[in-house]
This record gives C-alpha cells, sequence and structure tokens, in this order.
C-alpha cells in the first residue's frame, strides 16, 4: 500500500519550467523593447519630412489682392 503521507520530488518539472518561462519573457521583452524603437525611428524619418509637400506648393501659390486699387484695376482690365 502506497504511503498518503509522503510528498513527491516535483523540483524535477519546476527548476526547468521556471527557467523556459524566464527565456519567454525575456524574448517577448526583447521584441517589445525592437518594435517600440523601430516605430520611434520611423515616427522621426515622418516628422522630418512632414512639411515637404508645403515646399512643393510655394511656387505655386498665387498672390492675394489686398489693395483696393489693384483690385480695382485687376477689374478693368478684364
Amino acid at each position: 500500500m502506497k504511503n498518503p503521507f509522503k510528498q513527491e520530488d516535483s523540483n524535477s518539472f519546476l527548476i526547468p519550467g521556471l527557467l523556459i518561462g524566464a527565456m519567454f519573457a525575456g524574448a517577448i521583452t526583447y521584441l517589445y523593447i525592437k518594435k517600440k524603437s523601430d516605430l520611434i525611428a520611423e515616427a522621426n524619418e515622418l516628422k522630418a519630412h512632414a512639411k515637404d509637400y508645403l515646399k512643393k506648393k510655394e511656387g505655386k501659390l498665387k498672390k492675394h489682392k489686398s489693395d483696393i486699387d489693384e483690385i480695382a484695376e485687376h477689374g478693368r482690365t478684364e
């Protein structure tokens, strides 16, 4: 008959389980930090070129008439 008070040794599963869990946690942390740094680098690149489209339009912008004489003169020539 088996002794019900005898404790079985469970350390053979505990230590490798903890090691595998720590390795997975380290891998997840590494991938998270790597992805976050990649996103920050891409965001900085986009910020550097955020207003480039304004430089392209700069030469195409029309001058707005603000003086009444210029507006009246423009109306007479057309």
